[in-house]
């Protein structure tokens, strides 16, 4: 059994292995196929090979005789032009030859020709010489001469510098006199554009304080508090009190307009310092004096440094009086005391009702700061030569000059000067901010009279009676005080109708009241919310 498998074993052995004897068999027959190929290709190669080094033979054979043919053409050519380069150049050695010697004789003729003359110059400069040794003498007993003329002058010089040193001390000496003199007697350089900016802002912190602390008020009894300002000031009687838009910029223009006036009033006065302030027959003085000496004088000039000086002394008599004051009594911290605490007073006693208590105190640290901004302002202008003044008025027909951009701004419709609605109210216009000028002389000729050209320096703000927001605020202050006097009349009605019928006791009566017609004051309140927003036929 065992040798029954080994058979079977060897004779698929040997079929794989006849199997791979066929394999190996092509495979050889392929290779010697492509040995066979290979061998032919390289026959022919050599061939070819065989054919291009014959054909490169003879190649190298023309080339040979091409180059021999070449360089004896060559060689015939380098002869030809070393036979012409010969020849050119015995032809310029020749012609070199000739104009040589032509050039010897020109030069040996100019040589004789300059000896000649360089022998005259030579006999010419010695006599020159002998002339220029008689020339120096003579110039040297001239600067013996000169010696002691300069000796002279030198001495005549010192005298004259001693004397220049003099002058000079006494000049110098003159000029600082002078100089004292003028800043004694100087006016202020301040420019107008300085004083422009300086109002302008002064205006800006009036209208930012007003705007500040009197258009937003808080809900009281307004009924209380339009009687307070009303009896302050009647300008408030056609002013609503309440919470709309229109009542606070009314309030905050006419709070605009009370600053102003009270600044106008104590500070922006001829001649104003705390002394004359104090002393109001001063001033009246003071201001005939500067009258008189401002008519005397056509040009002004006399005028404007007295009014620069009196104000120098009285602002000196002001510092001379603080310092004098106890540490004690300084309470008020502002550069015009008397002045600060009136303005502040004013402005706080007509529209304190506006103003809550925990307010206060801050409206009057600002009031001071504008206060002392405009008492700076006022010093440095009286002591200027712009001749600055206070109009207090404003004309109707520069309304566009001064016309409020906040209060009265330009609508859409034709906002010209309406008579109608100007016959309808009083035709004046509130003063929110004056206008100032300054009056300065043109420079001219000696002898002619001199012209006054004003500046404007602020065109001043105004609100008139006529603008819509002044004709709103009386309609609806007029429609309330009517309100409120039908709310009085159905009250008397009520309360008669109610005395009328019997059996009614006294809670009864009260009862009733409470719960039926409310109080005159609740019903002006009410109407006042119910034509809050109303506009008139004038907007």
């Amino acid at each position: 059994m065992d040798d029954l498998g080994r058979v079977d074993g060897t004779k698929k052995q040997l079929e794989q292995l006849e199997e791979e004897c066929r394999e190996k068999d092509k495979v050889m027959q392929e290779q010697e196929t492509t040995i066979g190929i290979l061998r032919s290709m390289d026959q022919k190669a050599r061939a070819s090979i065989a054919d291009q080094l014959k054909q490169i033979a003879k190649e190298r054979e023309e080339l040979k005789l091409e180059r021999t043919k070449i360089e004896s053409r060559v060689e015939v050519a380098t002869a030809e032009e070393r036979y012409i380069m010969q020849r050119n150049f015995d032809e310029r050695v020749a012609e070199h030859d000739g104009t040589h010697e032509t050039r010897m004789k020109e030069l040996e003729a100019d040589f004789t020709r300059k000896s000649d003359e360089m022998s005259a110059r030579a006999i010419s400069l010695e006599a020159d010489k002998r002339r220029a040794l008689t020339t120096a003498e003579q110039q040297e007993e001239k600067l013996k001469a000169q010696a002691d003329e300069l000796d002279r002058l030198k001495k005549q010089h010192d005298i004259l510098d001693r004397a220049t040193d003099s002058f000079k001390r006494e000049k110098e000496g003159l000029e600082m006199e002078l100089e004292m003199i003028k800043k004694e007697f100087a006016l202020d350089s301040k420019t107008a554009a300085y004083f422009k900016q300086q109002f302008a802002d002064i205006c800006g912190e009036i209208e930012n304080i007003s705007w500040k602390y009197f258009h937003d008020k808080d809900e009281e009894d307004w009924e209380d508090v339009h009687n307070r300002l009303i009896k302050e000031d009647s300008c408030f009687k056609s002013v609503p009190i309440d919470g709309s838009e229109d009542s606070g910029d009314l309030c905050a223009a006419h709070a605009q307009r009370i600053i102003s006036a009270a600044i106008h009033d104590d500070v922006w006065k001829p001649l104003r310092s705390e002394l004359i302030f104090l002393e109001p027959k001063i001033e009246t003085f003071l201001g005939k004096i500067s009258d008189a000496l401002d008519k005397s004088d056509h040009h002004g000039r006399t005028a404007d440094v007295w009014t620069a000086l009196t104000m120098r002394a009285l602002q000196a008599l002001d510092a001379e009086a603080a310092i004098s004051v106890p540490e004690s009594a300084q309470d008020c911290r502002s550069i015009g005391c008397n002045r600060a605490n009136s303005v502040i007073s004013k402005v706080v006693q007509v529209l304190g009702p506006l103003v809550s208590a925990s307010q206060i105190e801050s409206l009057r640290m600002d009031l001071l700061t504008v206060v002392n901004s405009s008492v700076d302002v006022w010093n440095n202008a009286q002591a200027s030569g712009l001749r600055i003044s206070i109009d207090p008025l404003l004309d109707r027909a520069q309304r566009e000059e001064w016309r409020s951009q906040r209060f009265d701004p330009v609508s859409s419709l034709a906002d010209g000067l309406d008579m109608d609605l100007i016959s309808k109210t009083r035709p004046r216009v509130f003063i929110l901010f004056p206008r100032i000028v300054a009056r300065t002389q043109e420079k001219l000729l000696p002898g002619s009279w001199p012209q006054v050209e004003p500046i404007v320096i602020h065109p001043g703000i105004g609100l008139p009676e006529w603008s819509p927001l002044v004709v709103r605020g009386r309609h609806d202050q007029e429609e309330r005080e009517e309100n409120f006097k039908k709310a009085i009349q159905n009250m008397k009605k009520e309360l008669q109708r109610t005395r009328r019928v019997p059996g009614h006791g006294r809670n009864e009566s009260t009862g009733s009241s409470s719960s039926g017609q409310p109080s005159p004051s609740a019903q002006w309140k009410v109407g006042s919310a119910v034509n809050k927003g109303s506009k008139t036929e004038y907007e």
